[in-house]
């Protein structure tokens, strides 16, 4: 099989794929052809900066019309990348190249410095002193962002029941994250059918639900598309505007006249398990990790399964954050890579619409954290300085783990409540 892999960015967008055919040829015709557009063939020259100019958006349309039909549907992504950017606006091209999370950032910094005349030594300055010091312990891996299929195709052994093929089923699509989430482009090869459907049914709705409100008002396109939420006193739907109708609340606010003083107490059908949502989140990140660091968290997947129950997990830090908004859920793990174990071996932090959520790993065989001490948990807290410019920032309790009545207030902004003892 003969491939190539192709990556676009630009300040606001990052397009990578895989290219694969048992043509040589093929792929050799599609390689320069695109190296063409943006470099000299006869020199073996790429310029990775380019600028979305009337050349090169012609040229490039020209491209995608030769091998359309080639190279479905990875080759529309390339239209889609190219319509989002402006006239002249800057971005690179990077053929063959992993894009790391500091890589990303520095040239995030590089087009930042292009577009608007910023002092680029000053941003990676800037860079350096927010999460230098955290990349100095930890590698980050981010998914959600670009379209991945993890585990191995061609000889499944399931990663949360230890299963192979000849002993359970691998029939269905597997979703690192939720589909249910907004999740459209990462895949698992490595879990069974059994543990699919019993992941779907015991913790994923947890979460997907403690998202309800967030996925509805942002519209947010999980299985089945758009949801409503439907309550014990209220029904919200989003069509090109939020309408919420309440039902059996007295003195029911006027928020067109109020927007800033209306204060309502909400309630929704379902209930939720505190330990389950945090059992999902986890679950999201061994789904995603090499099949090496997935063998240090046994007792973690014994812990997802409910073979027992954890009696005081460590605290979850959750954010309010417009700049890391997204309408697709995005995972980043920070993965400790010395043998500082003052340190959590391993960071979860999930990002959907303008939700920030980030959380211990639990129960690593790399762990010797106390998540009890208040001390090393702060102490684990300034190593992600970065975190500082986010001032929302609230520590909530997941170990309970019992179904609660799940209710929000709204006044003003929404704000999600799952336990009557947490403190967001």
């Amino acid at each position: 099989m003969w491939s190539t892999k192709i990556t676009f960015k630009s300040l606001n967008e990052t397009l990578s794929f895989l290219v694969e055919s048992e043509n040589e040829v093929l792929i050799k015709d599609f390689f320069f052809g695109l190296y063409s557009i943006f470099g000299d063939i006869n020199n073996s020259t790429i310029e990775s900066l380019q600028k979305n100019d009337l050349q090169t958006k012609s040229q490039v349309e020209d491209f995608v019309v030769k091998f359309k039909s080639k190279f479905p549907p990875s080759i529309n992504q390339i239209t889609s990348f190219f319509n989002k950017l402006d006239d002249n606006e800057y971005f690179l091209f990077l053929p063959n190249i992993e894009l790391t999370i500091s890589l990303s950032n520095q040239l995030n910094n590089y087009l930042i410095s292009l577009s608007r005349d910023v002092d680029l030594e000053k941003l990676n300055d800037e860079f350096e002193s927010t999460i230098g010091k955290t990349l100095n312990d930890y590698d980050v891996k981010g998914f959600g962002g670009l379209r991945a299929f993890i585990g191995n195709k061609n000889n499944k052994k399931c990663r949360f029941c230890g299963k192979n093929e000849e002993e359970t089923t691998f029939k269905n699509k597997a979703h690192a994250i939720s589909e249910g989430l907004g999740n459209k482009k990462v895949f698992l090869y490595d879990e069974c059918d059994r543990c699919n459907d019993k992941f779907s049914i015991e913790i994923e709705p947890d979460l997907i639900n403690y998202f309800s409100i967030f996925r509805t008002f942002y519209d947010v396109k999980g299985k089945g598309g758009t949801k409503k939420i439907k309550g014990k006193n209220f029904e919200i739907i989003k069509d090109e505007n939020v309408q919420i109708t309440f039902q059996g609340i007295e003195n029911r606010p006027n928020i067109e006249e109020n927007p800033d003083q209306y204060n309502i107490r909400l309630e929704l059908q379902e209930k939720i398990n505190s330990q389950d949502i945090y059992r999902c989140l986890v679950k999201f990140c061994l789904s995603v990790v090499s099949e090496n660091e997935l063998s240090k968290f046994k007792r973690t997947i014994k812990w997802i399964n409910k073979d027992f129950k954890i009696e005081k997990l460590p605290m979850i830090g959750e954010a309010i954050s417009y700049k890391h908004f997204s309408y697709e859920p995005k995972l980043f793990l920070y993965i400790r890579k010395n043998n500082n174990k003052k340190l959590p071996y391993m960071i979860g932090e999930f990002h959907l619409t303008c939700k920030l959520i980030t959380f211990i790993v639990p129960l690593s065989d790399e762990d010797n954290f106390n998540c009890e001490d208040t001390a090393a948990f702060e102490n684990f807290w300034k190593e992600f300085n970065h975190y500082s410019k986010i001032k929302s920032w609230v520590f909530n309790d997941y170990s309970t783990d019992d179904e609660r009545d799940f209710t929000f207030n709204l006044n003003g902004e929404i704000k999600c409540e799952h336990n009557k003892n947490n403190n967001g």
